[in-house]
């Protein structure tokens, strides 16, 4: 079993922040990533709303954070980041495990961002990966000349259906309501690349063989019915909180995000959450925040324990000295 100060579980915005702040205050800090590094952030379209990033595609600013991370000083912080699957958090002893290693930790925050939504239409889960995507980023290349369907109202769907309309003509973008919930200047992006837009209309059942070919939807106003003809499809509607290892791990849930108080500590001294997954505001911003101030109180509390322990600090951790820490104990 390989020991760590600090285990951060996730690597999107709220992960990568966390490590900037412990690894910078001298703790060793271990990134766990199942997926890919960049969360959220790295298959958005563009991130327009970032402070000091021009407008431009999430994965580029994901792929700075993730150099800061892990590259060595000068450069960067030099925290290691591992692609490995966690599966489990064993809360009382502070172990993380993943589909291939166990590592114990004095620390663990937990990052895990958010998951698509499923629509639970028949045929939707049978035809993952076979015409059914999430992300039309990730299968851009596979869309070339296609019909491509994409399912949702909001800035990401509009976003996926401009991914999709750079390698295709045949998009069509479709909601269930009367009217989009985009920005003004995506709709105006919608209408000036040639978006097909269907309002009030669902999707009901997916249809194919070995990949997907049909789509059953209705018009809810009209209860009209039909079967259109398609190649792919993307369904956009909304991302939840992924907390499933919290959960499992015992930690308090506050309805469908990870209790956390003032210092982003949850239920278990020395597992700290943040990001998403406390119900903070969707954003890439308000998520990093998060992750600094995890990072941060995670540093402390690192700190606390040795003074705890009687042990002195040789040097500063971060501009502060020990005797600054045993205030936090009284």
């Amino acid at each position: 079993m390989e020991k760590r100060d600090v285990v951060i579980i996730g690597a999107g915005p709220a992960g990568l922040s966390a490590a900037l702040y412990a690894q910078l205050d001298g703790w060793s800090t271990l990134v766990l990533e199942g997926r890919w590094t960049g969360g959220q952030g790295a298959i958005a379209y563009s991130v327009i709303n970032y402070p000091g990033f021009p407008p431009g595609d999430g994965a580029l600013l994901m792929e700075n954070m993730e150099k800061q991370v892990t590259s060595p000083p000068p450069s960067g912080v030099g925290a290691e980041l591992r692609h490995e699957k966690v599966v489990a958090i064993k809360a009382e002893e502070k172990v993380v495990v993943t589909e291939k290693n166990e590592y114990a930790a004095q620390v663990i925050i937990i990052a895990t961002g958010s998951t698509m939504k499923s629509l639970g239409v028949p045929g939707e889960e049978s035809f993952v990966a076979k015409g059914v995507s999430y992300y039309a980023k990730r299968d851009v290349e596979q869309f070339a000349g296609k019909r491509v369907l994409v399912v949702g109202g909001g800035n990401a769907a509009a976003k996926n259906a401009l991914v999709a309309k750079t390698v295709t003509s045949d998009v069509t973008l479709m909601h269930r309501s009367e009217s989009l919930r985009t920005y003004p200047m995506m709709t105006r992006r919608l209408q000036k690349e040639g978006v097909n837009v269907w309002y009030n209309t669902e999707l009901k059942e997916i249809k194919g063989g070995d990949h997907v070919e049909t789509a059953v939807v209705v018009n809810n106003k009209t209860a009209e019915q039909k079967e259109i003809g398609i190649d792919w499809m993307v369904i956009c509607v909304g991302t939840e909180p992924d907390i499933r290892l919290a959960q499992e791990s015992g930690l308090e849930i506050d309805g469908a995000f990870v209790k956390i108080d003032s210092r982003m500590m949850t239920s278990r001294e020395g597992i700290f959450a943040c990001g998403e997954i406390t119900g903070c505001e969707r954003h890439l911003i308000t998520s990093a925040s998060q992750g600094a101030s995890a990072g941060m109180a995670a540093s402390e509390f690192l700190a606390a324990e040795k003074v705890k322990m009687g042990e002195m600090f040789e040097g500063a951790k971060n501009g502060k000295y020990a005797e600054e820490y045993v205030a936090l104990l009284r």
